[in-house]
């Protein structure tokens, strides 16, 4: 049995090791999935592919393991892996990573891609991003009845197993699933992600001007991974003001860096 060990740290996901691995494997290959503290709390979803009309999809355990889905390396290849997590409406993804699929004796004709229920809970996971996705767009109600329309067109088009099956699982839980518009507006008035603010601080002061900004709101900083290794070296402190966000920082930083800001409106 191969198991690939893979090592997130942050949303930065690499292979560790370079298993060998033939085509048409079913339920014997692995994944071990080791994380950094920023996932701690999220349910973690694997992802699979080798073209992306054919997604695969992985709930891992408390072992932050999973096997490779069989349908995910039917044939020879570059395989492609990453993960993303969920808690409550937060969404957090990986960057991919590959992994060469040898040519093995048997081929993807010969593989049951029967969905197995960790499949279909990463589906009901998928619903759960647009709720997200409403948060952060601010979306109407009839987008969000768009988004939906799209979502059931991605289902129909994964050909790697029987969609009838999944869509009947779906609409038994469509009705529950009505109430996600008020929940999204709910989520919209409460908090909002401003992305890819420019901070540069000027005498270890940074204002950023929003009109989401209030004086009582509770403002979460987080910097993209090529600001994170300079921002790490300071203590950087978000003060909420009516309009503008102000950080200040315990040490000169000249470089120029860029993070989402996460405001939470009371």
């Amino acid at each position: 049995m191969a198991q690939i060990e893979i090592l997130l740290k942050k949303q930065l996901l690499t292979i560790q090791n370079r298993e060998i691995i033939a085509s048409g494997d079913c339920n014997y290959d692995t994944c071990k999935f080791t994380f950094d503290g920023i996932w701690e709390g999220f349910t973690k979803t694997a992802v699979f592919y080798q073209d992306k009309i054919n997604v695969q999809y992985a709930v891992l355990g408390s072992d932050d393991t999973c096997t490779v889905p069989a349908a995910a390396m039917v044939r020879e290849g570059r395989m492609y892996i990453g993960v993303f997590g969920i808690r409550d409406t937060a969404v957090l993804t990986s960057t991919l990573d590959t992994i060469d699929i040898e040519k093995g004796a048997i081929s993807g004709d010969t593989v049951s891609t029967e969905p197995a229920d960790d499949v279909f809970l990463a589906i009901i996971a998928q619903y759960q991003r647009i709720v997200e996705m409403m948060a952060k767009y601010e979306s109407t109600a009839a987008q969000f009845n768009v988004l939906m329309a799209e979502q059931n067109a991605v289902l129909e088009a994964l050909n790697a197993f029987d969609v009838t099956e999944i869509m009947q699982k779906l609409e038994q839980i469509e009705d529950r699933m009505v109430n996600y518009t008020s929940l999204a507006k709910e989520i919209m008035d409460r908090e909002i992600i401003i992305r890819d603010v420019t901070v540069k601080f000027s005498d270890r002061v940074c204002r950023i001007e929003s009109e989401y900004i209030k004086e009582t709101s509770l403002c979460d900083v987080y910097f993209d991974e090529y600001s994170f290794e300079t921002a790490s070296k300071a203590l950087i402190m978000p003060v909420s003001h009516d309009g503008y966000l102000e950080l200040s920082c315990s040490i000169d930083i000249m470089d120029e860096l860029t993070a989402n800001i996460l405001v939470r409106r009371n």
